[in-house]
């Protein structure tokens, strides 16, 4: 058996230069990358089926669990958004926020949008 490799360089992020692009999928789990530039936010979601787990591997970034108060997460922190809990993220730092998602178990189609933003 051989070995599927890829690099977080390699993703496709979904607006260009940020926001998220997966770099493998599977029915066990999706594997991508989420990119956020000072100021950008990701809209806020949830998922039926599936936990999505963010390791960062740069930055720091604001995340709303279920619309409470924000958590910071950075740099080697890890965070589970499980099935059904919304989540919004949002850079307000001076540099670029970078994680590694993981959705698991991978179910395509099971993001709902739940639109909400949070208070400046």
């Amino acid at each position: 058996m051989s070995a599927d490799l890829v690099r977080v360089s390699d993703a496709d992020l979904r607006f260009g230069e940020w926001g998220p692009g997966y770099l493998s999928q599977t029915p066990e789990a999706a594997f991508g990358v989420v990119v956020l530039r000072p100021g950008d936010a990701f809209a806020n979601h949830l998922h039926r089926e599936h936990t999505e787990s963010f390791v960062v591997i740069d930055g720091a970034a604001e995340v709303w669990l279920d619309r409470a108060d924000p958590v910071t997460i950075s740099a080697g922190d890890v965070l589970h958004a499980r099935p059904g809990q919304e989540h919004f993220l949002r850079n307000p730092f001076d540099t670029v926020f970078r994680a590694v998602f993981v959705k698991a178990p991978w179910v395509d189609g099971d993001k709902v949008d739940a639109p909400w933003t949070p208070a400046a």
